[in-house]
């Protein structure tokens, strides 16, 4: 017969084991915020579940799954109180130590030439057997170094978007990453075309600020002995989370002087600035006409950024920091106004001064 110190290890051990069970097993369930959130909850559920299945963790069944949600009501609100007694109740049959809740936003809206965009968070809470909550939620798309997502499609876009919001989460939680989403950025450029489409309508862009605004202070703006930099168009963007500093820069070494012009991005939120272009350095091989930048915008939301010297006009992607278009005037202007157009799904820029007028299509490559 065994002594009840030999009986006492036998069960100890069962229990070891059947934890060690539990914890590699788990449910993930996803909930939408919204209306449009609600046609994703498949695709923020296979990613976690392939997240959690790369880290070495067992997942319930989708079917299951979808039986657990039904059955226990109460998940769907983040801030409800489950005990450790509900846990059991509810999710005991299933054998699992601990339930992945997905509380899903998604946004979209169509961006430039026809391009989709799409925005997504993926609020995460993790409730283990003992009723202690885990939560973590990815950060907001829609500033630099968290672009928006682009597709050729809605559901493309979407899809993409959703993936980044999971795995920006799942990550809070220590999962390893084996192969990350990145966010899909659609490439444009700059055809020049000889007349607007009649049914082109202006895209409206937030007023210019002074050239004193505070936000000019957010800038790197240059200012030695030698070199001058003023503010000649400042804007805010859409929502004012981001804003453009357009600048013209004088620089002397003796009695020769030089101009030029930049754009700087300054972050509102974090209140710094994040990129810089130059916009213009004159070389008389190219540039006929003044550095002087005139007028800038962004286009649509702060990720695509445009700006009009008297010579030339750019056109730029903040998020990478690269020029996507410039053109230098054959006959330069004095003081040329900038316009966003859009025809359809076809955006324009348009450069013009008094009645004369230069327009610009932006393509996808």
């Amino acid at each position: 017969m065994k002594s009840f110190l030999q009986l006492f290890s036998i069960v100890m051990a069962a229990c070891i084991f059947q934890a060690n069970a539990n914890a590699e097993n788990v449910a993930v369930v996803v909930y939408g915020k919204t209306p449009a959130s609600k046609q994703y909850l498949r695709v923020a559920q296979s990613r976690m579940e392939q997240l959690i299945t790369d880290n070495g963790v067992t997942v319930l069944d989708q079917a299951k799954a979808k039986e657990l949600e039904k059955n226990w009501p109460k998940l769907s609100d983040p801030g409800a109180l489950i005990t450790a007694e509900d846990f059991v109740e509810n999710a005991g049959k299933y054998k699992i130590s601990g339930i992945y809740r997905i509380y899903l936003d998604v946004g979209k809206s169509i961006g430039m030439a026809g391009i989709y965009t799409a925005t997504s968070v993926a609020d995460i809470r993790f409730i283990g057997e003992d009723a202690k909550v885990k939560a973590a939620a990815s950060a907001p798309m829609g500033t630099k170094g968290m672009p928006p997502s682009d597709g050729l499609t809605e559901s493309a876009a979407i899809n993409n978007a959703i993936q980044r919001a999971v795995d920006y989460s799942a990550g809070k939680f220590g999962f390893k990453i084996m192969d990350i989403t990145n966010p899909r950025l659609v490439s444009y450029s700059l055809k020049s075309v000889p007349e607007l489409s009649t049914s082109a309508e202006e895209v409206s862009a937030p007023p210019l600020l002074s050239n004193n605004d505070d936000v000019v202070k957010l800038a790197k703006l240059k200012d030695d002995g030698w070199t001058s930099e003023e503010a000649t168009c400042v804007r805010n963007a859409e929502g004012n989370r981001m804003a453009l500093v357009g600048t013209y820069i004088i620089s002397a070494m003796g009695i020769r002087r030089s101009y030029s012009s930049a754009l700087h991005v300054v972050d509102l939120d974090a209140k710094k600035e994040v990129e810089q272009f130059t916009i213009s350095v004159k070389d008389i091989r190219y540039q006929k006409g003044g550095s002087k930048i005139t007028d800038c915008q962004f286009l649509q939301t702060w990720r695509y950024v445009a700006a009009v010297s008297q010579s030339h006009l750019i056109f730029a992607d903040t998020e990478r920091g690269v020029e996507l278009g410039r053109i230098y005037f054959e006959d330069s202007f004095n003081k040329p106004k900038l316009t966003h157009m859009r025809a359809g799904e076809n955006d324009y820029l348009v450069v013009s001064e008094d009645s004369r007028r230069l327009v610009y299509q932006i393509v996808r490559e």
